[in-house]
Protein backbone atom coordinates (compact mmCIF):
# COMPACT_ATOMS: atom_id res chain seq x y z
CA UNK A 1 0.00 0.00 0.00
CA UNK A 2 1.58 3.14 -1.01
CA UNK A 3 2.54 6.29 1.05
CA UNK A 4 0.23 8.56 -0.75
CA UNK A 5 -3.03 5.99 -1.00
CA UNK A 6 -2.58 5.65 3.00
CA UNK A 7 -2.14 9.64 3.74
CA UNK A 8 -5.54 10.06 1.16
CA UNK A 9 -7.37 7.52 3.39
CA UNK A 10 -6.45 9.19 6.54
CA UNK A 11 -7.76 12.19 5.16
CA UNK A 12 -10.85 11.03 4.09
CA UNK A 13 -11.42 9.38 7.62
CA UNK A 14 -10.79 12.75 9.22
CA UNK A 15 -13.37 14.40 6.83
CA UNK A 16 -16.14 11.66 7.21
CA UNK A 17 -15.28 11.52 11.24
CA UNK A 18 -16.10 15.59 11.64
CA UNK A 19 -18.98 15.36 9.33
CA UNK A 20 -20.30 12.61 11.40
CA UNK A 21 -19.08 14.81 14.77
CA UNK A 22 -21.09 17.45 13.01
CA UNK A 23 -24.55 15.53 11.93
CA UNK A 24 -25.08 13.94 15.56
CA UNK A 25 -23.26 16.49 18.10
CA UNK A 26 -25.78 17.83 20.45
CA UNK A 27 -27.05 21.51 18.95
CA UNK A 28 -26.60 24.38 21.32
CA UNK A 29 -27.99 27.72 21.99
CA UNK A 30 -25.18 29.10 20.05
CA UNK A 31 -26.59 26.92 17.53
CA UNK A 32 -29.67 28.16 17.43
CA UNK A 33 -28.52 32.00 17.24
CA UNK A 34 -26.78 31.09 14.16
CA UNK A 35 -29.59 30.06 12.84
CA UNK A 36 -32.03 33.22 13.40
CA UNK A 37 -28.76 35.75 12.12
CA UNK A 38 -29.06 33.10 8.63
CA UNK A 39 -32.79 33.43 9.02
CA UNK A 40 -33.90 29.97 9.75
CA UNK A 41 -36.63 30.88 12.31
CA UNK A 42 -38.11 27.49 12.18
CA UNK A 43 -34.89 25.66 13.05
CA UNK A 44 -33.85 27.75 15.34
CA UNK A 45 -37.21 27.69 16.98
CA UNK A 46 -37.00 23.66 16.73
CA UNK A 47 -33.42 23.77 18.70
CA UNK A 48 -34.56 26.03 21.05
CA UNK A 49 -37.63 23.99 21.66
CA UNK A 50 -35.85 20.67 22.53
CA UNK A 51 -33.17 22.46 24.85
CA UNK A 52 -35.75 24.39 26.70
CA UNK A 53 -37.51 20.69 28.05
CA UNK A 54 -33.51 19.97 30.26
CA UNK A 55 -32.50 23.38 30.83
CA UNK A 56 -31.93 24.90 34.58
CA UNK A 57 -33.84 28.18 35.15
CA UNK A 58 -31.40 30.70 34.04
CA UNK A 59 -30.47 29.00 31.07
CA UNK A 60 -34.03 28.56 30.26
CA UNK A 61 -35.04 32.20 31.04
CA UNK A 62 -32.35 32.75 28.00
CA UNK A 63 -33.43 30.27 25.93
CA UNK A 64 -37.21 31.72 25.93
CA UNK A 65 -35.75 34.69 24.79
CA UNK A 66 -34.19 33.16 21.83
CA UNK A 67 -37.62 31.23 21.16
CA UNK A 68 -39.13 34.20 21.28
CA UNK A 69 -37.10 36.09 18.69
CA UNK A 70 -36.82 32.69 16.80
CA UNK A 71 -40.83 32.89 16.62
CA UNK A 72 -41.15 36.82 15.96
CA UNK A 73 -38.71 36.55 12.80
CA UNK A 74 -40.56 33.57 11.45
CA UNK A 75 -43.73 36.03 11.56
CA UNK A 76 -42.40 38.41 9.71
CA UNK A 77 -41.14 35.68 7.18
CA UNK A 78 -44.63 34.56 7.33
CA UNK A 79 -45.85 38.33 6.16
CA UNK A 80 -43.81 38.81 3.83
CA UNK A 81 -44.30 35.58 1.91
CA UNK A 82 -48.38 35.88 2.16
CA UNK A 83 -47.73 39.76 1.76
CA UNK A 84 -49.86 39.72 -1.68
CA UNK A 85 -52.71 37.47 -0.33
CA UNK A 86 -52.79 39.79 2.67
CA UNK A 87 -53.15 42.95 0.22
CA UNK A 88 -55.71 41.32 -1.91
CA UNK A 89 -57.33 40.75 1.50
CA UNK A 90 -57.15 44.37 2.67
CA UNK A 91 -58.93 45.30 -0.49
CA UNK A 92 -61.65 42.79 -0.71
CA UNK A 93 -62.28 41.11 2.39
CA UNK A 94 -62.99 37.84 -0.04
CA UNK A 95 -63.45 34.65 2.33
CA UNK A 96 -62.41 32.40 0.16
CA UNK A 97 -58.65 33.81 0.35
CA UNK A 98 -58.98 34.25 4.12
CA UNK A 99 -59.91 30.39 4.53
CA UNK A 100 -57.18 29.49 2.40
CA UNK A 101 -54.46 31.60 4.41
CA UNK A 102 -56.11 30.25 7.94
CA UNK A 103 -55.86 26.38 6.34
CA UNK A 104 -52.20 27.25 5.32
CA UNK A 105 -51.35 28.91 8.83
CA UNK A 106 -52.58 25.31 10.64
CA UNK A 107 -50.65 23.34 8.49
CA UNK A 108 -47.81 25.15 9.74
CA UNK A 109 -48.62 25.15 13.74
CA UNK A 110 -49.18 21.06 12.95
CA UNK A 111 -45.76 20.84 11.68
CA UNK A 112 -43.92 23.48 14.02
CA UNK A 113 -45.88 23.32 17.14
CA UNK A 114 -47.04 26.73 17.09
CA UNK A 115 -50.13 29.21 17.27
CA UNK A 116 -49.64 31.16 14.57
CA UNK A 117 -53.40 33.35 13.95
CA UNK A 118 -54.97 35.20 10.95
CA UNK A 119 -55.61 38.96 11.84
CA UNK A 120 -58.37 40.69 9.72
CA UNK A 121 -59.41 43.74 11.11
CA UNK A 122 -58.56 46.69 10.44
CA UNK A 123 -55.83 45.16 8.95
CA UNK A 124 -54.45 41.74 7.52
CA UNK A 125 -51.74 39.95 9.28
CA UNK A 126 -50.08 37.14 10.49
CA UNK A 127 -49.72 36.88 14.00
CA UNK A 128 -49.47 34.37 17.43
CA UNK A 129 -52.04 33.69 19.97
CA UNK A 130 -49.37 34.62 22.56
CA UNK A 131 -48.72 31.44 23.88
CA UNK A 132 -45.52 31.25 24.30
CA UNK A 133 -45.46 35.30 25.25
CA UNK A 134 -47.56 34.13 28.11
CA UNK A 135 -45.29 31.06 28.95
CA UNK A 136 -42.22 33.40 29.03
CA UNK A 137 -44.22 36.22 31.46
CA UNK A 138 -45.39 33.27 33.86
CA UNK A 139 -42.15 31.93 34.07
CA UNK A 140 -39.56 34.79 34.07
CA UNK A 141 -42.13 37.88 35.50
CA UNK A 142 -38.95 40.18 35.90
CA UNK A 143 -37.02 39.11 33.12
CA UNK A 144 -34.31 41.33 31.85
CA UNK A 145 -35.27 40.12 28.58
CA UNK A 146 -38.97 41.01 28.31
CA UNK A 147 -38.29 44.69 27.11
CA UNK A 148 -36.28 43.63 24.52
CA UNK A 149 -39.34 41.40 22.99
CA UNK A 150 -42.16 44.09 24.00
CA UNK A 151 -39.85 46.67 21.95
CA UNK A 152 -39.72 44.09 19.19
CA UNK A 153 -43.77 43.30 19.01
CA UNK A 154 -44.13 47.17 19.53
CA UNK A 155 -42.00 47.39 16.06
CA UNK A 156 -44.17 45.01 14.33
CA UNK A 157 -47.42 46.15 15.31
CA UNK A 158 -46.45 49.72 14.37
CA UNK A 159 -44.55 48.89 11.30
CA UNK A 160 -47.70 48.18 9.09
CA UNK A 161 -50.41 46.24 11.30
CA UNK A 162 -51.97 49.11 13.29
CA UNK A 163 -53.97 52.42 12.86
CA UNK A 164 -53.37 53.03 17.11
CA UNK A 165 -51.20 54.95 18.84
CA UNK A 166 -51.80 52.23 21.97
CA UNK A 167 -49.01 50.19 21.50
CA UNK A 168 -46.83 53.66 22.21
CA UNK A 169 -48.81 54.50 24.83
CA UNK A 170 -48.31 51.10 26.47
CA UNK A 171 -44.84 50.49 26.26
CA UNK A 172 -43.95 53.83 27.57
CA UNK A 173 -46.27 53.29 30.49
CA UNK A 174 -44.76 50.30 30.88
CA UNK A 175 -41.05 51.01 30.28
CA UNK A 176 -41.04 55.17 31.16
CA UNK A 177 -37.23 54.91 31.77
CA UNK A 178 -36.87 52.87 28.64
CA UNK A 179 -33.34 52.14 26.97
CA UNK A 180 -35.10 52.36 23.79
CA UNK A 181 -36.44 56.24 24.30
CA UNK A 182 -34.65 57.39 20.96
CA UNK A 183 -36.16 54.35 18.73
CA UNK A 184 -39.83 54.65 20.48
CA UNK A 185 -39.87 58.22 19.19
CA UNK A 186 -38.92 57.59 15.57
CA UNK A 187 -41.37 55.61 15.89
CA UNK A 188 -44.09 58.11 17.34
CA UNK A 189 -42.83 60.37 14.65
CA UNK A 190 -44.02 58.15 11.74
CA UNK A 191 -47.19 57.37 13.50
CA UNK A 192 -48.26 60.94 13.73
CA UNK A 193 -47.16 61.67 10.20
CA UNK A 194 -50.34 59.01 9.08
CA UNK A 195 -53.44 61.70 9.73
CA UNK A 196 -55.32 58.49 10.38
CA UNK A 197 -53.53 57.91 13.72
CA UNK A 198 -53.67 60.28 16.52
CA UNK A 199 -52.75 60.84 19.77
CA UNK A 200 -55.75 63.30 21.49
CA UNK A 201 -56.55 60.74 23.89
CA UNK A 202 -53.05 60.30 25.13
CA UNK A 203 -51.68 63.86 24.67
CA UNK A 204 -50.33 64.38 28.49
CA UNK A 205 -48.32 60.81 28.14
CA UNK A 206 -46.91 61.77 24.80
CA UNK A 207 -45.93 65.29 25.94
CA UNK A 208 -44.21 63.67 29.00
CA UNK A 209 -42.02 61.11 26.87
CA UNK A 210 -41.48 63.83 24.04
CA UNK A 211 -40.09 66.28 26.87
CA UNK A 212 -38.00 63.41 28.00
CA UNK A 213 -36.32 62.91 24.97
CA UNK A 214 -35.11 65.98 24.86
CA UNK A 215 -33.54 66.52 28.08
CA UNK A 216 -32.01 63.06 27.39
CA UNK A 217 -30.94 63.38 23.55
CA UNK A 218 -30.81 67.65 22.85
CA UNK A 219 -27.63 67.01 20.75
CA UNK A 220 -29.72 64.65 18.55
CA UNK A 221 -31.38 65.68 14.86
CA UNK A 222 -34.63 64.22 16.68
CA UNK A 223 -34.50 66.98 18.96
CA UNK A 224 -34.05 69.67 16.36
CA UNK A 225 -37.94 68.35 14.86
CA UNK A 226 -39.43 69.04 18.48
CA UNK A 227 -41.18 72.28 19.13
CA UNK A 228 -43.31 73.74 21.59
CA UNK A 229 -45.96 76.44 20.54
CA UNK A 230 -45.06 79.98 22.43
CA UNK A 231 -48.17 82.02 21.27
CA UNK A 232 -51.58 81.76 21.99
CA UNK A 233 -54.38 80.27 20.06
CA UNK A 234 -52.04 79.92 16.79
CA UNK A 235 -53.32 79.51 13.63
CA UNK A 236 -52.86 76.09 11.46
CA UNK A 237 -53.12 76.64 8.20
CA UNK A 238 -53.15 74.64 4.79
CA UNK A 239 -50.47 75.94 3.20
CA UNK A 240 -47.41 78.17 3.98
CA UNK A 241 -48.63 81.48 3.77
CA UNK A 242 -50.75 83.76 5.63
CA UNK A 243 -53.36 83.09 2.62
CA UNK A 244 -53.61 79.72 3.22
CA UNK A 245 -56.69 78.64 5.15
CA UNK A 246 -57.36 78.01 8.89
CA UNK A 247 -57.11 74.18 9.90
CA UNK A 248 -56.94 73.97 13.19
CA UNK A 249 -55.52 76.26 16.13
CA UNK A 250 -52.26 75.49 18.62
CA UNK A 251 -52.12 76.44 22.22
CA UNK A 252 -49.45 77.80 24.15
CA UNK A 253 -46.72 75.20 25.63
CA UNK A 254 -48.45 72.37 23.15
CA UNK A 255 -45.76 70.00 21.64
CA UNK A 256 -45.82 69.79 17.62
CA UNK A 257 -43.50 67.59 15.57
CA UNK A 258 -42.02 69.12 12.36
CA UNK A 259 -42.76 67.13 9.08
CA UNK A 260 -42.12 69.91 6.43
CA UNK A 261 -40.35 73.35 6.37
CA UNK A 262 -40.71 75.73 3.39
CA UNK A 263 -38.10 75.88 1.33
CA UNK A 264 -37.39 79.74 1.85
CA UNK A 265 -37.94 82.09 4.63
CA UNK A 266 -40.54 84.71 4.57
CA UNK A 267 -40.27 88.50 6.37
CA UNK A 268 -43.67 89.28 8.11
CA UNK A 269 -44.14 91.83 10.01
CA UNK A 270 -40.48 92.65 11.46
CA UNK A 271 -39.66 88.92 12.01
CA UNK A 272 -38.50 86.86 8.86
CA UNK A 273 -38.54 83.19 9.58
CA UNK A 274 -39.36 79.64 8.06
CA UNK A 275 -42.97 77.85 7.29
CA UNK A 276 -43.28 74.39 9.23
CA UNK A 277 -45.65 71.73 8.45
CA UNK A 278 -46.70 70.19 11.87
CA UNK A 279 -48.92 68.00 13.79
CA UNK A 280 -49.57 68.02 17.44
CA UNK A 281 -49.08 65.52 20.04
CA UNK A 282 -53.33 65.64 20.13
CA UNK A 283 -53.15 65.09 16.03
CA UNK A 284 -53.99 68.80 15.01
CA UNK A 285 -51.62 69.23 11.44
CA UNK A 286 -51.27 72.26 9.44
CA UNK A 287 -48.71 75.20 8.65
CA UNK A 288 -47.63 77.45 11.11
CA UNK A 289 -45.41 80.12 11.15
CA UNK A 290 -41.71 79.55 12.85
CA UNK A 291 -42.23 82.98 14.89
CA UNK A 292 -44.89 80.99 17.18
CA UNK A 293 -42.61 78.21 17.57
CA UNK A 294 -39.48 77.34 20.07
CA UNK A 295 -37.59 74.32 20.50
CA UNK A 296 -38.25 72.66 24.32
CA UNK A 297 -36.54 74.07 26.97
CA UNK A 298 -33.81 71.38 27.84
CA UNK A 299 -33.67 71.48 31.91
CA UNK A 300 -30.21 71.68 33.60
CA UNK A 301 -28.64 68.53 34.06
CA UNK A 302 -29.27 66.48 37.39
CA UNK A 303 -27.86 63.98 38.91
CA UNK A 304 -29.12 60.74 38.18
CA UNK A 305 -27.71 57.25 38.33
CA UNK A 306 -25.40 56.65 35.39
CA UNK A 307 -25.55 53.02 34.15
CA UNK A 308 -22.43 51.14 35.13
CA UNK A 309 -19.81 50.01 32.69
CA UNK A 310 -16.29 47.72 33.48
CA UNK A 311 -14.82 50.23 31.39
CA UNK A 312 -15.61 54.49 31.86
CA UNK A 313 -12.63 55.86 30.20
CA UNK A 314 -12.83 59.96 30.49
CA UNK A 315 -9.16 60.37 30.04
CA UNK A 316 -8.70 62.78 33.80
CA UNK A 317 -5.18 61.73 33.93
CA UNK A 318 -2.35 61.61 31.66
CA UNK A 319 1.03 60.26 32.17
CA UNK A 320 2.37 63.07 29.76
CA UNK A 321 1.01 65.47 27.02
CA UNK A 322 0.84 62.38 24.86
CA UNK A 323 -0.29 59.77 26.68
CA UNK A 324 -3.42 59.09 28.63
CA UNK A 325 -2.77 57.12 31.89
CA UNK A 326 -3.81 52.96 31.00
CA UNK A 327 -3.14 53.32 27.55
CA UNK A 328 0.05 52.38 25.28
CA UNK A 329 0.70 54.24 22.11
CA UNK A 330 -0.29 51.12 18.94
CA UNK A 331 2.38 52.79 17.02
CA UNK A 332 5.85 53.23 18.05
CA UNK A 333 7.62 56.19 17.74
CA UNK A 334 3.90 58.06 16.59
CA UNK A 335 3.79 59.08 19.97
CA UNK A 336 3.34 62.97 19.18
CA UNK A 337 0.54 61.89 17.11
CA UNK A 338 -1.97 62.08 20.12
CA UNK A 339 -2.32 64.51 22.31
CA UNK A 340 -4.68 66.18 25.26
CA UNK A 341 -7.17 69.05 24.44
CA UNK A 342 -9.26 70.64 27.53
CA UNK A 343 -12.38 71.92 26.33
CA UNK A 344 -15.19 73.17 29.07
CA UNK A 345 -15.29 70.64 31.82
CA UNK A 346 -14.07 67.80 29.17
CA UNK A 347 -11.09 66.33 29.19
CA UNK A 348 -10.52 65.29 25.05
CA UNK A 349 -8.08 63.02 23.38
CA UNK A 350 -6.99 63.88 20.16
CA UNK A 351 -5.08 62.33 16.97
CA UNK A 352 -3.69 64.54 14.48
CA UNK A 353 -1.22 63.31 11.93
CA UNK A 354 0.15 62.97 8.86
CA UNK A 355 0.92 59.66 9.39
CA UNK A 356 0.31 57.07 11.60
CA UNK A 357 -1.38 57.29 15.08
CA UNK A 358 -3.41 55.44 17.80
CA UNK A 359 -4.07 54.29 21.30
CA UNK A 360 -4.60 50.81 22.76
CA UNK A 361 -5.34 49.02 26.16
CA UNK A 362 -4.85 45.74 26.61
CA UNK A 363 -8.12 43.44 28.01
CA UNK A 364 -9.24 40.05 28.37
CA UNK A 365 -11.69 38.76 25.71
CA UNK A 366 -15.16 39.93 25.39
CA UNK A 367 -17.72 37.92 24.56
CA UNK A 368 -21.28 39.99 24.70
CA UNK A 369 -20.05 43.49 24.81
CA UNK A 370 -22.03 47.08 24.81
CA UNK A 371 -19.74 49.79 24.19
CA UNK A 372 -19.79 53.43 23.72
CA UNK A 373 -17.77 56.54 22.49
CA UNK A 374 -18.46 59.92 22.18
CA UNK A 375 -16.27 61.66 19.34
CA UNK A 376 -16.38 63.18 15.84
CA UNK A 377 -13.94 63.53 12.69
CA UNK A 378 -11.78 66.14 12.14
CA UNK A 379 -10.07 64.91 8.45
CA UNK A 380 -9.03 61.85 7.50
CA UNK A 381 -10.26 58.18 8.23
CA UNK A 382 -10.27 57.26 11.66
CA UNK A 383 -10.83 54.06 13.31
CA UNK A 384 -12.82 55.75 16.24
CA UNK A 385 -13.13 52.59 18.16
CA UNK A 386 -12.03 49.10 18.01
CA UNK A 387 -12.78 45.87 20.46
CA UNK A 388 -11.15 42.93 19.76
CA UNK A 389 -12.42 40.41 22.27
CA UNK A 390 -14.08 36.31 21.58
CA UNK A 391 -12.33 34.62 18.82
CA UNK A 392 -10.08 37.24 17.65
CA UNK A 393 -13.17 39.17 16.29
CA UNK A 394 -13.15 43.17 16.15
CA UNK A 395 -16.06 45.38 17.03
CA UNK A 396 -15.18 48.34 14.20
CA UNK A 397 -16.63 51.78 13.91
CA UNK A 398 -14.49 53.97 11.35
CA UNK A 399 -15.37 57.43 10.73
CA UNK A 400 -14.91 58.86 7.48
CA UNK A 401 -15.71 62.17 5.72
CA UNK A 402 -19.83 62.14 5.60
CA UNK A 403 -20.12 58.38 6.66
CA UNK A 404 -18.84 55.98 8.69
CA UNK A 405 -17.99 52.52 8.33
CA UNK A 406 -19.54 49.52 11.06
CA UNK A 407 -17.21 46.28 10.23
CA UNK A 408 -18.24 46.33 6.59
CA UNK A 409 -21.53 48.15 7.28
CA UNK A 410 -21.77 51.48 5.04
CA UNK A 411 -24.13 54.39 6.50
CA UNK A 412 -23.66 58.33 5.17
CA UNK A 413 -23.69 60.52 7.97
CA UNK A 414 -22.19 63.76 9.32
CA UNK A 415 -19.30 62.53 11.13
CA UNK A 416 -17.94 66.13 11.98
CA UNK A 417 -20.02 66.75 14.36
CA UNK A 418 -20.24 65.02 17.62
CA UNK A 419 -22.39 61.69 18.07
CA UNK A 420 -22.71 58.64 20.96
CA UNK A 421 -21.61 55.92 18.70
CA UNK A 422 -23.19 52.56 20.82
CA UNK A 423 -22.44 48.80 19.64
CA UNK A 424 -24.79 46.67 20.93
CA UNK A 425 -23.99 42.73 20.91
CA UNK A 426 -26.28 40.00 20.66
CA UNK A 427 -25.02 36.64 20.05
CA UNK A 428 -22.88 36.70 17.19
CA UNK A 429 -24.05 40.18 15.62
CA UNK A 430 -24.07 43.46 17.04
CA UNK A 431 -27.02 46.75 16.23
CA UNK A 432 -25.41 50.19 15.86
CA UNK A 433 -27.06 53.27 17.85
CA UNK A 434 -25.55 56.90 17.15
CA UNK A 435 -27.36 59.22 19.75
CA UNK A 436 -29.97 56.69 20.93
CA UNK A 437 -30.61 56.45 17.67
CA UNK A 438 -31.27 52.32 16.39
CA UNK A 439 -29.69 52.85 12.75
CA UNK A 440 -28.03 49.65 12.04
CA UNK A 441 -28.84 45.96 13.44
CA UNK A 442 -27.51 42.45 12.53
CA UNK A 443 -24.15 43.76 12.26
CA UNK A 444 -21.60 40.99 12.16
CA UNK A 445 -18.06 41.58 13.83
CA UNK A 446 -15.09 41.27 11.64
CA UNK A 447 -11.30 39.98 11.66
CA UNK A 448 -10.28 43.41 11.02
CA UNK A 449 -6.17 43.41 9.61
CA UNK A 450 -4.85 46.07 11.73
CA UNK A 451 -6.68 45.05 15.38
CA UNK A 452 -5.03 41.69 16.19
CA UNK A 453 -5.24 41.51 19.47
CA UNK A 454 -7.77 40.95 22.47
CA UNK A 455 -8.11 44.70 23.75
CA UNK A 456 -9.35 48.53 22.75
CA UNK A 457 -8.63 50.57 20.05
CA UNK A 458 -9.02 53.89 19.89
CA UNK A 459 -7.99 57.02 17.43
CA UNK A 460 -6.46 54.59 15.38
CA UNK A 461 -5.04 55.77 11.73
CA UNK A 462 -2.57 54.60 9.43
CA UNK A 463 -2.28 57.20 6.58
CA UNK A 464 -2.80 60.49 8.54
CA UNK A 465 -6.30 62.09 9.82
CA UNK A 466 -7.57 63.65 12.80
CA UNK A 467 -10.04 62.87 15.04
CA UNK A 468 -11.37 63.37 18.83
CA UNK A 469 -13.12 61.46 21.83
CA UNK A 470 -14.60 62.53 24.77
CA UNK A 471 -15.34 59.26 26.40
CA UNK A 472 -15.03 55.75 25.68
CA UNK A 473 -17.08 53.00 28.01
CA UNK A 474 -17.62 49.33 27.93
CA UNK A 475 -19.07 46.74 29.86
Amino acid sequence: MSKKFIALLIVVIAIAGFVIYRAFSPATVDTAISYIDDGRYAKAHRVLDSLSKTAHYEEGERIYYYRLKALLGFINELNSDYEEERETIDKSKENKLIDKLKRDIEKINKKEGLDFILVTEPKCYIFTAGKLYDEFIALYPGSRYRESIDFEILQFMMGAHVNTMDPIIEFYKRYPETTYLSSLVNILFKALASPSITGKEHTETLSSMLEKFCNKYASSAQYYRIFRCKGENVNLRDSSGTFGQITGKLDKGEIVVQLERSMDSVQIGDVRDYWYRVVSVSGSRGWVFGKYLEQVPVKQAQAVEEEKFTIDERFATWIDSNTPEGWQHYFHGYESAIRFVKSSNQNIVKVNTQDKGGLYKKTGSFQNITCKVKGRLIQGNVILLGVVGYGGYAYVITLMPKSLDACGYHIPYDTSLWHEYEMRSEGKIFSLYIDGELVARKISPVKHPLLTSAGIFILVCQDGGSAEIEYVKIK
